[in-house]
């Protein structure tokens, strides 16, 4: 059943978002990155593990940042793995919580 945390998203759950962009000799270039959205992530777990099957938490990372840890119910056991991030520049409480449940959801092979 974890297998399906690794399926790929549907691209309406991915967003860009342009990193860098310059002229270089009278050309434009830019550096867009893709990343999956929080949401999609935990439509994931609610989908594929039922809503009373996983969870997560927050502390305090350092430097002011913050760790997540995303817990699954597996054989009737709680495992957690934990990731962490910085505060963003954008909504920065809100954009460090979501970058870190991001991060954790990698642990479990979410988005990899």
């Amino acid at each position: 059943m974890l297998r399906k945390l690794h399926e790929k998203f549907n691209p309406t759950d991915l967003e860009w978002r342009l990193q860098s962009c310059g002229e270089k000799q009278g050309k434009f270039w830019g550096i867009a990155l893709c990343y999956v959205t929080n949401r999609a992530i935990m439509n994931r777990l609610d989908a594929v593990l039922h809503p009373q099957n996983w969870r997560n938490e927050y502390i305090t990372g350092p430097q002011g940042g913050v760790l997540c840890g995303l817990s699954i119910k597996i054989d009737g056991e709680w495992v957690t793995k934990w990731d962490g991030a910085e505060n963003t520049d954008i909504e920065s409480v809100k954009g460090g919580l979501s970058d870190a449940m991001k991060r954790a959801a990698v642990q479990w092979g979410i988005g990899r």
